[in-house]
């Protein structure tokens, strides 16, 4: 496995995530590194995958540049620096949004997933250049410390649910924009969301989802075939199915 300090948190970035559920943004590479990178997702998401899954989905799996961007020191040495040495990548997901697509509303990651207890931290690496006009994650501090009920979204959203009754103030959202190559970290509780893509240009983004080998991941219900991987240090507990990193 590999080990690495160099990125490493702070203590005041700890503090700081604890108050706010988020970090960032940070550099993972450049933007002229992300265009070559670029140009290779989007020949990825062009091809069937190899897992049966989605093509925009679990290609950490199948992708050997998936999997090094969503293992890059820059991220997981800060995703250590608050979970610990032992590391699981559980799921990778590209968020395409082309001009005129709609509303994601606002919620918490922890409805939607499959595994137990709901413990994560997700990294949101910037593809193309993400602004508010083509429809950058909006996250609001703080509101990691209280779990929402989700309800039905309305057609208007891109999701089924939605958190109950959210009405933030303007002021207090805070919008995520990055150049190609740099990434924010957050919560499994943060809430966060982002608004129809009104810009005549595409944002595309890819989230990697980290947890501890005590969360116990139902690999069935995300598809068949899923397996995570052991991106740091041990896993004693073995609830999980493994596999390792793809060679290509």
């Amino acid at each position: 496995m590999q080990t690495s300090t160099e990125c490493a948190l702070s203590k005041e970035e700890i503090t700081r995530f604890h108050a706010d559920g988020y970090l960032g943004p940070y550099t993972l590479c450049s933007p002229e590194e992300m265009a070559v990178i670029r140009d290779r997702i989007d020949a990825i998401m062009n091809q069937k995958s190899a897992t049966g899954a989605k093509n925009i989905q679990s290609r950490h799996m199948d992708q050997r540049t998936v999997y090094d961007l969503a293992s890059h020191p820059a991220i997981v040495d800060r995703i250590n620096s608050l979970m610990g040495p032992d590391l699981v990548l559980w799921a990778t997901y590209f968020w395409v949004k082309h001009p005129g697509d709609k509303e994601i509303p606002w919620h918490q990651d922890l409805n939607y997933w499959p595994i137990d207890p709901p413990i994560n931290l997700s990294a949101w690496i910037a593809i193309d250049e993400v602004t508010v006009e083509n429809s950058c994650v909006n996250l609001i501090p703080g509101s990691h410390k209280k779990v929402l009920r989700h309800v039905k979204a309305g057609d208007e959203m891109a999701f089924q649910e939605m958190a109950e009754g959210v009405v933030p103030e303007k002021q207090k959202i805070v919008p995520m924009e990055l150049k190609p190559g740099q990434f924010f970290i957050f919560s499994e509780r943060t809430l966060h969301q982002s608004n129809a893509n009104v810009s005549n240009k595409r944002r595309l983004g890819m989230t990697c989802r980290f947890t501890v080998p005590f969360v116990e991941i139902n690999h069935e219900k995300l598809h068949a075939g899923h397996r995570a991987i052991l991106v740091r240090g041990t896993d004693h507990h073995r609830l999980n199915s493994y596999q390792e990193p793809p060679a290509v």
